[in-house]
């Protein structure tokens, strides 16, 4: 039976070159976006750079997306030149960056906070539980792969107002330095 069409059915109807929408039943779909709707804004923006990095005989399809831990996970597939993939990884990467320090609910800048164990990222307006600690000077900082598959690691800083992920240096072992 057909349902009335929530966000997440609009969202990838107008992204369909990357979904392949299940008809009369898209939550069923490869895909359906299993976040709240604060997050929109970050898929919009990941949909366009990854339409923007697709040359024309490309194809790329999302497997899962998904709330985890407090942050967005993305699994996909694709038939990509290694340039694209590496474009679609970094804009993932930039995705998952932005997810960790954006309410889900309102799309409001937010942080981390545990409620008896959930993890969920929220403003203070929709925060439940306690925030978690973050050491001084690596707030919004994550730990990333530079390419898929790589065992080349880095930490990058998300900068809400460039909408940009900055490298930093790895924390020194000392808490004193």
């Amino acid at each position: 039976m057909a349902q009335d069409r929530d966000w997440r059915t609009e969202f990838m109807l107008s992204h369909t070159r990357l979904f392949d929408v299940v008809p009369d039943e898209p939550e069923r779909s490869f895909g359906y976006p299993r976040c709240e709707a604060g997050w929109r804004d970050i898929l919009d923006r990941l949909c366009f750079r990854i339409q923007s990095a697709l040359k024309e005989n490309e194809k790329f399809e999302f497997v899962r997306i998904k709330e985890k831990f407090g942050v967005l996970r993305i699994d996909w597939n694709g038939e990509l030149s290694d340039e694209t993939a590496t474009s679609i990884h970094e804009a993932v990467n930039l995705a998952t960056a932005r997810s960790a320090c954006t309410c889900d609910l309102c799309g409001a800048e937010g942080r981390l906070y545990s409620d008896d164990g959930w993890l969920a990222t929220s403003c203070s307006e929709h925060a439940a539980g306690e925030a978690v600690a973050v050491r001084s000077g690596f707030e919004n900082v994550r730990v990333m792969r530079r390419r898929p598959g790589s065992p080349d690691m880095y930490q990058a800083r998300y900068d809400r107002e460039t909408d940009s992920l900055i490298e930093v240096s790895s924390p020194s072992p000392d808490p004193e330095q």
